[in-house]
């Protein structure tokens, strides 16, 4: 005859250490804490703000013949829709994987980005962002196209961010995730992702 076993107290504390920390390692798989260093996205993040990333929001899978029946997916693409104009995201630097960037995408695959008079143009559309860069760029670019598969990034203080303007597009591989909540200071707690990016085609496009 067999008989249930029991181990009491122990094996409750167990499961439950357990289950915590399966519930720890999923959670920090789909979002991390981040800290700002740093003035280039003035003002919409400061200087040891601290900020949550969703590291799923432009996470690619490819499921081989499965793609072609689920909705928007090819092969490749991102499964939630990818990086859009006007995200905050947080992507690996392009010359020191130690390090991470805080920026706004701008231009996506196959967009056209200018800079000139203070004004920058996607597409040759000029971007109304007063309201939420700190100053016009001083700096021009000439027309460039943002090769398949990168995205064109700047950092809202414009003229005092390490950005696309010097180091060019970036590839999509070095994604992290997007920005989705300022949560310290509590001063300025709250949303901290897409803006919408007015001018292009006359509509606000996300």
């Amino acid at each position: 005859m067999f008989h249930n076993l029991r181990y009491g107290p122990l094996r409750d504390v167990l499961e439950t250490v357990i289950l915590a920390l399966i519930v720890f390692l999923l959670a920090r798989e789909a979002v991390q804490n981040f800290q700002v260093e740093g003035s280039s996205m003035e003002t919409t993040l400061s200087d040891s703000q601290f900020v949550l990333v969703n590291k799923l929001a432009y996470r690619a899978i490819e499921i081989g013949p499965l793609d072609a029946i689920v909705p928007g997916k090819s092969n490749g693409d991102y499964l939630f829709g990818g990086p859009q104009r006007g995200d905050v995201v947080v992507f690996r630097s392009p010359f020191n994987d130690d390090r991470d960037f805080v920026k706004r995408v701008i231009g996506l695959p196959g967009d056209v980005v200018e800079v000139r008079g203070g004004v920058v143009f996607v597409n040759q559309t000029p971007l109304a962002e007063s309201d939420y860069i700190t100053a016009p760029p001083s700096y021009t670019l000439s027309q460039l196209v943002v090769p398949p598969e990168h995205y064109f990034v700047l950092g809202d203080n414009r003229n005092a961010s390490s950005d696309s303007h010097i180091f060019g597009p970036i590839h999509r591989d070095l994604f992290v995730g997007k920005v989705i909540f300022r949560w310290f200071p509590l001063d300025r707690i709250g949303g901290a992702g897409s803006r919408d990016l007015v001018g292009l085609d006359g509509v606000a496009v996300q």
